[in-house]
């Protein structure tokens, strides 16, 4: 798991109106485009999206495909997507594989704390000893990916105003 935390000189409408839309998910670390979608927000909302990067091992993943699905829809609070990759090999079974929360807070009228988390990194088919050592590598990865992420929330609400 990995989190971080961010003050932001918007006001908490503000900030959801950029993150309401599910096509917020295309601008970030790790993910590229939405390909399909279902819904326009809430809860079931699910699209398909191309994953471009590793978030945690440095490599490009060319046309690997997942299926984000709003688990989580509380307007001007928190928004949860979990992810499952769609295992083509498997017939496209859809495997879990993490799930990306962001919360609000209303600090003041325009001030905002957002806070990103990201939690249930699947690590099968690794060793307990390796993934001792490695849990410190990914969480470092996956905290420089969130605070792309924020970036781009950031950049997205200054346009905005």
């Amino acid at each position: 798991m990995a989190r971080r935390t961010y003050v932001l000189d918007y006001a908490v409408e503000d900030v959801w109106r950029v993150i309401e839309d599910p096509r917020h998910w295309e601008a970030d670390a790790f993910h590229n485009e939405i390909v399909d979608m279902h819904g326009s927000g809430g809860v079931g909302s699910y699209f398909e999206m191309l994953h471009t990067n590793h978030p945690i091992i440095p490599w490009p993943m060319p046309d690997q495909r997942f299926l984000g699905v709003i688990m989580d829809w509380v307007p001007f609070k928190r928004q949860a997507v979990a992810e499952l990759n769609i295992d083509k090999a498997a017939g496209s079974k859809r495997t879990p594989d993490h799930q990306q929360v962001i919360e609000l807070e209303t600090l003041a009228p325009t001030r905002t704390r957002l806070t990103y988390t990201v939690a249930t990194i699947r690590m099968q088919g690794i060793s307990p000893v390796t993934r001792f050592f490695f849990r410190p590598w990914a969480r470092f990865q996956l905290r420089r990916a969130i605070g792309k992420k924020l970036a781009h929330i950031h950049k997205d609400l200054a346009q905005a105003s």
